[in-house]
């Protein structure tokens, strides 16, 4: 039996700098621009574009702006979000504009 085709090569993706990381973050959503402010616990703020903002307001208003994100997906996870928007917990947000 050939053990190496049983074992997947170690790649980027496997590696521990190329996984994915959810970061404890305090979220604020302006509905009339459609940007989603996210702030890190290092002060550091980052400015996106949300197609969904209005539910993401409502959402992190549910959670006094508590969130977690992942930069690796852009993805902005608010737990009990369904709870109040009725969706899914979990929003895309893009970079904005240049």
């Amino acid at each position: 039996m050939n053990t190496a085709a049983q074992i997947p090569p170690r790649t980027v993706e496997t590696t521990d700098t190329a996984r994915e990381q959810w970061v404890d973050v305090t979220v604020r959503a302006d509905t009339i621009r459609h940007v989603v402010s996210i702030t890190e616990p290092n002060g550091q703020a980052h400015e996106y574009f949300a197609d969904d903002v209005r539910e993401v307001a409502l959402a992190t208003q549910h959670t006094r702006g508590s969130a977690q994100w992942c930069a690796k997906y852009r993805r902005l996870l608010v737990p009990g979000a369904s709870r109040v928007t009725g969706g899914a917990p979990f929003y895309k947000l893009e970079p904005m504009p240049a």
